[in-house]
């Protein structure tokens, strides 16, 4: 699935290829739904639009998500560079904290 239409021009700026070649926009793609299923399997939805300040905070989390593995698209890893963020794990556990309960199905 592709960067969906209202986050393009914001991924694409914050991983610095404003004007992506085809193959730079595939793995722009593919870090995004890598990222987006990496936070569903950990419990954390894509909030609605409408719910601004949870759409910020999971931005916080998802935009870095994309650029590390857009970056790390040449599987070229030096020692020390994926450290992990505390920033970005307090993040990751507010948004597991804040998301909403899934309905209950009926008897």
């Amino acid at each position: 699935m592709p960067i969906p239409e209202e986050y393009q021009d914001l991924v694409r700026s914050y991983c610095q290829e404003p004007e992506p070649d085809e193959a730079d926009l595939l793995a722009l793609n593919q870090a995004w739904d890598s990222s987006a299923a990496y936070l569903e399997g950990a419990g954390v939805s894509r909030p609605p639009v409408e719910n601004v300040a949870r759409t910020a905070l999971w931005l916080g989390v998802m935009l870095p998500m994309v650029l590390d593995g857009y970056d790390q698209r040449g599987a070229q890893f030096e020692q020390g560079k994926l450290q992990d963020n505390p920033v970005f794990r307090r993040k990751l556990v507010q948004l597991k904290l804040t998301e909403p309960l899934p309905e209950e199905a009926g008897p």
